[in-house]
């Protein structure tokens, strides 16, 4: 989350008993995917659709996780339209769908709104969590 909208998101909800990871300050050798059942991923997406840099350091990680249940969420702007906004998580599903089950993808403008996080918290408690 660069500017805070995505990380607000998450702020607003009880993540206890989540292991919450940001992917700009952990290396790559780090990730390990393969001990999660269901994993979300937040991201915001600049300008025309593009995901934060981080996610081409990850890219490859990304491609390799199968057999998960994802659940993807994430702030972008409707200034650059509709083909474009929250483009990094249409990028995201692109890449995580044909190996995993997408259970969900939520996008949002800004801040998160009290619709956007009572929308995401019925989001997760489908999802069992």
């Amino acid at each position: 989350s660069m500017t805070g909208n995505t990380k607000g998101l998450i702020d607003s909800v009880d993540v206890s008993g989540f292991d919450i990871y940001n992917l700009s300050q952990i290396k790559k050798d780090e990730l390990n995917f393969d001990k999660y059942n269901i994993i979300l991923f937040g991201t915001s997406t600049w300008g025309r659709g593009l995901p934060p840099r981080v996610f081409f350091n990850i890219r490859d990680e990304l491609v390799k996780i199968h057999g998960k249940q994802i659940g993807l969420f994430g702030s972008g702007n409707t200034h650059y339209g509709e083909e474009f906004f929250c483009g990094a998580l249409d990028l995201l599903e692109e890449l995580l769908k044909p190996k995993n089950q997408i259970l969900f993808k939520l996008k949002f403008e800004s801040y998160p709104t009290k619709r956007v996080i009572d929308e995401f918290k019925q989001l997760l408690k489908e999802c069992g969590l």
